[in-house]
């Protein structure tokens, strides 16, 4: 299945930000994870993408980590990326975002950006 898929790309996105921070904040598995309030062990696997981390769980790494949500969501390698460029204009930061969606996509999602888009300029040409 197609969403189960995209599902568990994110979740190893998201589990390896988590690690990336725990580790550059020197913070061990078994503090991190009593500040979330779960096991070590549940942490583990979302750490390895094999669980999904809930929203609640994101919202408070985001205050533990003082970072935006959204910022889990970016695969490391683009964030990476973003930081060498510095200019941060509107339109920077909107092709930021795209180039990053577009990196993760699969086949039929860039099938539907690319028709999303094709659709978009035709509208706006009229």
């Amino acid at each position: 299945m197609l969403f189960e898929q995209d599902k568990r790309s994110l979740d190893a996105i998201i589990g390896n930000n988590i690690r990336l921070e725990r580790v550059a904040r020197k913070l061990k598995i078994g503090e991190l994870s009593s500040m979330l309030g779960i096991s070590q062990s549940h942490l583990g696997l979302i750490e390895r993408g094999h669980r999904g981390a809930n929203s609640v769980n994101l919202m408070k790494l985001s205050k533990i980590f003082d970072m935006k949500i959204d910022e889990f969501f970016v695969p490391y390698s683009a964030k990476r990326d973003s930081a060498s460029n510095n200019s941060d204009t509107p339109a920077n930061t909107s092709r930021k975002k795209i180039q990053t969606m577009i990196a993760c996509a699969d086949d039929s999602m860039l099938e539907l950006i690319a028709h999303t888009i094709k659709g978009i300029t035709k509208f706006t040409k009229n």
